[in-house]
């Protein structure tokens, strides 16, 4: 019975791990063509899970500022398809947003390595503020994935 409840405990971790929905986080990557992701996910599994492992690892809510990071509003970060801004009033879903979506990688090179974390104030969400990781960070995160 305990060996059960280990196994159950195990399952539900994982499953809370892989809570955000890759193909909803993906999509914007395949320029939001169904197909083409389905067909690479097909052809190329685990790249398919590297791309969506480096995209989840890229943020984290907080309700605080993380120290030597910096602030920036929400509003900044822009769509790249359409090139709007985000509204300032943007609620943070971290099961769909994506990376892909926004110009987040501009963002993070604005430092020259791109190894620093940014912030963004998101007051109409349940945390105030949205952390977007380092490029690094992200980098080893997906790599975990092959590492396993």
């Amino acid at each position: 019975m305990k060996r059960i409840t280990v196994i159950a405990a195990l399952l539900l971790c994982t499953a809370g791990l892989k809570a955000q929905d890759c193909d909803a986080i993906m999509l914007p990557y395949f320029h939001n063509n169904r197909a083409r992701m389905e067909e690479y996910k097909a052809k190329a599994p685990d790249k398919f899970d590297y791309r969506c492992t480096y995209a989840r690892a890229a943020f984290y809510e907080s309700d605080t500022i993380p120290a030597g990071v910096d602030v920036f509003c929400i509003s900044e970060v822009k769509n790249v398809f359409t090139g709007e801004s985000l509204p300032t009033n943007f609620v943070v879903n971290l099961n769909t947003l994506s990376y892909y979506s926004y110009d987040f990688s501009g963002i993070q090179m604005r430092h020259p390595s791109g190894s620093r974390e940014a912030c963004f104030s998101t007051p109409g969400s349940a945390h105030p503020y949205l952390v977007l990781r380092t490029i690094d960070y992200m980098t080893q995160e997906a790599m975990s994935v092959f590492n396993k």
